[in-house]
């Protein structure tokens, strides 16, 4: 009877020491869920924050910057019309950005002039625009009064002159409702002749434009018909 049996609070002392229980990892957003995870999200979002600003900085460069404006306004083609003239008529503002720049309008604007016949134009980077202008050449002209009305192949009537053309001939036409569509048979005719046979010419002449003749400087004629005939003609002068 030396040993007494274990007490109920002995007991329940021993029952009370157990192991800690074990929790679950906190979510913190991370792949690894490692103190690195918050990191590299913090660097991804500085790093599309950069990419934003450069876009929106190249943007602003490219849409609104002088830096890539039109700063240098090249002219080519001109003969008779001076650089000038085609850059007060193309109204081109400096510093425009030649992204935006509306180079449909300034090429209308430029063949508004009465000596262009065509135009055009187009940017080069950095800040250049090059206007390149096709000028009307004369096959003719028409008497007005104490002044000569300079004509082109298409029968346009576009520059008044005080002096008498020379090595050109003297168009002579009916006025009248037809005069327009005789006037334009007329300049085909004078147009398909090379320089060195238009000078021989000193008039053609049509009652209309199914009847052009040509009278030439040695007072010659040469009775051609309309203009679909203008090969025959050429093959008819020395």
């Amino acid at each position: 009877m030396g040993h007494s049996s274990p007490s109920a609070a002995d007991e329940r002392g021993r029952m009370s020491v157990t192991s800690p229980t074990r929790r679950p990892a906190a979510d913190d957003g991370s792949v690894d869920g490692g103190p690195g995870g918050g990191s590299r999200n913090r660097s991804l979002i500085v790093v599309a924050a950069l990419l934003v600003l450069v876009i929106g900085v190249a943007t602003w460069i490219v849409a609104f910057s002088p830096m890539l404006g039109a700063n240098t306004v090249k002219v080519q083609g001109t003969r008779t019309l001076t650089a000038a003239q085609v850059l007060d008529a193309a109204a081109i503002k400096q510093g425009t950005p030649l992204v935006r720049l509306d180079t449909a309008a300034v090429t209308r604007r430029v063949e508004s002039l009465p000596l262009v016949a065509s135009a055009s134009v187009r940017t080069a980077y950095p800040s250049t625009v090059v206007i390149t202008v096709t000028e009307r050449v004369a096959v003719g002209y028409l008497a007005a009064g104490q002044k000569y009305v300079l004509v082109d192949k298409t029968g346009d009537q576009y520059r008044t002159v005080r002096g008498k053309p020379s090595r050109l001939p003297l168009f002579v036409v009916p006025a009248g409702p037809n005069a327009k569509s005789t006037g334009q048979a007329v300049a085909t005719v004078a147009a398909s002749l090379t320089p060195t046979l238009l000078a021989q010419v000193a008039s053609v002449q049509a009652f209309d434009r199914t009847a052009i003749t040509l009278l030439l400087g040695d007072r010659r004629v040469v009775r051609g018909g309309s203009a679909e005939r203008r090969a025959d003609k050429a093959r008819i002068l020395p």
